[in-house]
């Protein structure tokens, strides 16, 4: 066998280091890659957390004051929640705040009604449906007889905007409990003639009681009380009393609010826009209309329809003069 020439072992020595240099370059670049997969983390399952009731009552109250500071809106929200739900069920927290809303400081009152609310909104409204709230409330709508001007009464816009923030609290919170216990707490701190009564609805008394029954009409705000208590037979009669509504309201029946489709509240064309017009109208006595005819014609029209056109016509709608 000829022996290799010079020239053909130096071919052979390089093909040989060429391909020992790429296997080795190979087997690096794969175990780089292996060790590049064996040192990447798996993301972890992110599992809710929640607070418990035993977290909450560990809270003191300089870590919830703490916590309110945090810049975190999420976590703030929460703290006020625990707070609230903690000054719900301490009876000493309410009581303080009803004594703050009972002060004749205005900014103590508008403190302990911002709160109150708070409080009212985060949890169920049952816990403060008691007299003493009541009647704390109503001694700060006196105060906010005095506390500043308040407007006349227009026909045409809703006022509430330019109410004192304190007034609005309190009236807010009336409303809610009336929506859902009824007015009889309205009727024994007396709403009506404690405050609903001393608004400005005007001079004489038939422009007061035309200004309240047209507002009753319209979708304001305070009607959110005033119309739970027109329904209500108790607090229709402190509303007379305290001259808003005339003794003898003379409106349609039941069978001509059918045919006419009467809408109180946000109706298109209906007996409410002229409700204040047909009560002066219904006052005066017609000509050559003798007592029988006049007490026949009363006796079929003597009822009052409230519908705001939301539900059906119901027979609870009609409100009766009682004989």
């Amino acid at each position: 066998m000829a022996a290799l020439s010079p020239a053909a072992q130096d071919r052979l020595l390089i093909l040989g280091l060429g391909i020992t240099a790429c296997a080795a370059l190979g087997l690096m670049r794969h175990l780089l890659i292996s060790y590049r997969e064996a040192a990447v983390i798996p993301p972890s399952e992110i599992k809710p957390q929640y607070i418990t009731q035993d977290v909450e009552d560990s809270l003191k109250i300089s870590t919830l004051s703490k916590l309110l500071d945090n810049p975190n809106y999420s976590i703030q929200e929460t703290t006020a929640i625990i707070i609230c739900e903690r000054a719900l069920h301490d009876e000493t927290a309410i009581d303080t705040l009803l004594y703050y809303i009972t002060r004749p400081d205005h900014a103590m009152r508008e403190q302990g009604i911002r709160a109150l609310t708070m409080i009212m909104n985060s949890a169920t409204i049952g816990v403060v449906n008691v007299p003493r709230t009541y009647a704390a409330l109503m001694k700060s709508l006196e105060y906010s007889l005095t506390d500043y001007k308040h407007n006349e009464y227009d026909a045409e816009w809703d006022n509430w905007n330019l109410r004192d923030v304190a007034e609005q609290g309190c009236l807010l919170i009336l409303g809610q409990m009336a929506d859902k216990f009824g007015v009889g707490g309205l009727v024994k701190t007396r709403f009506v003639d404690r405050w609903l009564a001393k608004e400005p609805w005007g001079v004489s008394e038939d422009e007061r009681q035309l200004n309240f029954m047209g507002s009753l009409t319209k979708q304001y705000r305070l009607n959110q009380i005033c119309l739970p208590l027109f329904r209500d037979a108790t607090g229709r009669k402190q509303l007379e009393d305290a001259g808003l509504l005339p003794p003898n309201r003379i409106v349609y029946d039941e069978s001509e609010a059918a045919v006419l489709d009467i809408r109180m509240i946000n109706g298109e064309g209906t007996a409410g826009e002229d409700f204040a017009n047909f009560l002066v109208e219904s006052m005066r006595p017609r000509r050559g209309q003798s007592s029988e005819d006049d007490d026949l014609r009363r006796r079929h029209r003597e009822a009052m329809v409230l519908n705001d056109g939301s539900r059906p016509f119901a027979r609870g709608d009609i409100i009766e003069r009682e004989r």
